[in-house]
């Protein structure tokens, strides 16, 4: 696990969850997506559901700017914005469009053929089992391995939309 330490000049991030557990949460997700969406800007999603790693940089990344995460979570140049209630606020008031004056735009929204914009596959090693298979050479047993492939949710980036 390493922090980005990527200029995020002209980017938006925005770290959220696709776990319905705690509706509130998901819908506060879904809403901020919508609402870049229907911007037509260009984002990059980091679901903590689908890769713990991107957990980790966000705990990383509030702490450093003394803050304490509540999914959604919005960077824009590198720099802490709010959760969904500040980005429906700025929203409605036209603060926002201001602020995406120079980030890029996108025609269509975006979704991938191959993920479905989820930016995650099963893995193709594993088949998102987790687990890889090695036979021993000198008899006829098999040991179960960890596969080395994919994350702890048997997924890999997507080639397609992945950056």
């Amino acid at each position: 696990f390493q922090v980005s330490t990527v200029p995020e000049f002209g980017r938006i991030v925005i770290y959220t969850t696709s776990l319905r557990v705690v509706r509130t949460t998901f819908e506060r997700c879904e809403l901020v997506r919508k609402i870049f969406q229907n911007h037509r800007v260009k984002f990059e999603e980091k679901n903590i559901a689908l890769n713990s790693d991107y957990g980790k940089e966000l705990d990383e990344r509030c702490r450093s700017v003394c803050i304490v995460p509540s999914l959604p979570v919005v960077f824009i140049d590198g720099h802490y914005l709010g959760g969904a209630e500040k980005i429906l606020l700025m929203n409605e008031s036209g603060e926002l469009q201001d602020l995406l004056t120079k980030i890029e735009r996108v025609q269509l929204p975006q979704e991938c053929p191959s993920c479905g914009g989820f930016g995650f596959l099963p893995c193709s090693a594993c088949h998102g089992s987790k687990m890889s298979v090695l036979r021993n050479c000198f008899t006829d047993s098999f040991k179960a391995l960890k596969c080395t492939a994919c994350n702890e949710n048997g997924l890999q980036r997507c080639r397609s939309c992945a950056g």
